[in-house]
């Protein structure tokens, strides 16, 4: 984290904060509501969600869909570009619910965010997912990490 970012990182966990909450008014707001072509890439889509309508119906969308969201923020990298423009570099934790069940996983999110009026608000957000392999072996590594007795047995076929 560079000097001065640390109003960054707060952004950060106003955003998590609020996906948590389902809150989509105070996730609309510290999207930078002057710019027009502010791009969003979700990592379950191929292609960015492009200006802030585009952003608000996803937004709203998730947060009506779902019955739990949880987002958790982990090490951070925030950096100021210049005294108007911030990045934030993370690793996402999340989770969502619905009558069908849960569905998670972990993101690198790329953010850059433009300071407007005294604040900090977003304009581009991008989410990657990480490769599935990775994804395993981070459970194996946590299976692992609880003991013997915590590993899945393998059913041995007839």
């Amino acid at each position: 984290m560079t000097h001065g970012s640390e109003s960054i990182e707060a952004l950060l966990s106003e955003w998590a904060k609020a996906w948590s909450n389902r809150d989509a008014d105070t996730i609309l707001n510290l999207w930078d509501g002057d710019d027009v072509e502010a791009t969003y890439l979700p990592a379950e889509r191929h292609d960015p969600l492009i200006g802030l309508t585009a952003v608000s119906d996803y937004v709203n969308l998730v947060c009506t869909g779902f019955d739990q969201v949880q987002h958790r923020v982990e090490t951070p990298i925030c950096k100021l570009l210049s005294d108007k423009i911030g990045l934030a570099f993370y690793t996402l934790a999340w989770m969502a619910r619905d009558q069908r069940g849960p569905i998670g996983g972990t993101c690198r999110v790329t953010a850059l965010c433009h300071k407007n009026k005294g604040h900090w608000r977003l304009f581009h957000y991008a989410e990657a997912p990480l490769a599935p392999l990775l994804e395993l072996q981070s459970f194996y590594e946590s299976v692992a990490a609880q003991g013997l007795d915590a590993m899945p047995t393998r059913a041995q076929s007839s």
